[in-house]
């Protein structure tokens, strides 16, 4: 799969200019106007690179870092790179401070910045990689420590198979036993559900009522053992009843792996007890 890069530019012809040259050199390219088109599109698509200009109506490039780091945590490890034609050290240190990753200055290089992307995409790509493979080994040496040979049975509820397969690759490499259910079965699958270890849930309308019912109902029926998947679409008032109730636990879009990781390593220590 091509990564995916998140241009911001208001300046048609040279957005244009820059996913042209992108997407000729094998990038997935989303284009947004400004900083409040982009902000939109990060509330549900996951990106790999962010990449903005600074001077631009509505939300400057200023501003977009800073909601994208505040209120946008599944893109709290998305590289962001500025496009600026300003070079002042104020500007600099704003932008550092912030939180920015570099720098290209306009007119735009293009061999600089496709060798920029290439480096920052790389390095994030191994820093996914390492925590991921952390976590493996703090599961497998944690399951040989306790003698615990029985997988955890895990199952995965959603639209459609596809959208959740990476998932359910993931925790077959970890030795689990995992069982997709269509949200269209879920009324007629909850005794399936029940018995397994854990659920994994992704949001949508059929979702919300099944829980909002386990909600309203007080039931104990999973509790403690449900992960809800969410995205920006996901109704805030269920998800603040679903952890207070005790339910289980979200999960924020891009469903970073470390979190499954991290999900199936609590459980596992539960099962152990």
């Amino acid at each position: 799969m091509n990564e995916k890069i998140l241009c911001v530019e208001d300046e048609q012809l040279i957005l244009d200019d820059i996913a042209d040259e992108l997407e000729d050199n094998g990038y997935e390219v989303i284009k947004a106007n400004n900083g409040k088109e982009a902000i939109e599109i990060l509330k549900y698509d996951y990106v790999d690179l962010i990449l903005s200009d600074v001077m631009m109506p509505l939300i400057d490039g200023y501003k977009l870092l800073e909601l994208v780091r505040e209120r946008l945590p599944q893109h709290d490890e998305t590289p962001f790179i500025y496009l600026t034609a300003k070079s002042s050290r104020e500007d600099e240190i704003r932008a550092k401070s912030l939180g920015v990753d570099d720098f290209i200055r306009k007119p735009i290089d293009y061999d600089l910045l496709l060798a920029t992307l290439k480096a920052r995409l790389a390095r994030n790509r191994k820093i996914k990689e390492t925590n991921e493979s952390r976590l493996k080994k703090i599961y497998y040496s944690m399951k040989e420590d306790q003698g615990f040979k029985e997988p955890l049975s895990i199952s995965i509820v959603a639209k459609s198979h596809d959208f959740v397969s990476p998932i359910e690759s993931a925790l077959n490499q970890l030795g689990c036993l995992v069982e997709f259910i269509s949200e269209s079965h879920l009324k007629v699958r909850k005794d399936s559900i029940q018995q397994n270890d854990l659920c994994f849930m992704v949001y949508s309308k059929i979702v919300h009522y099944y829980l909002s019912g386990m909600i309203n109902q007080k039931t104990t029926h999973n509790r403690g053992r449900t992960v809800l998947m969410c995205n920006g679409q996901t109704d805030e008032n269920l998800k603040s009843a679903f952890t207070e109730q005790g339910i289980g636990t979200i999960i924020e879009h891009p469903y970073p792996p470390v979190e499954i990781f991290k999900t199936v390593l609590d459980a596992t220590r539960n099962k152990a007890r």
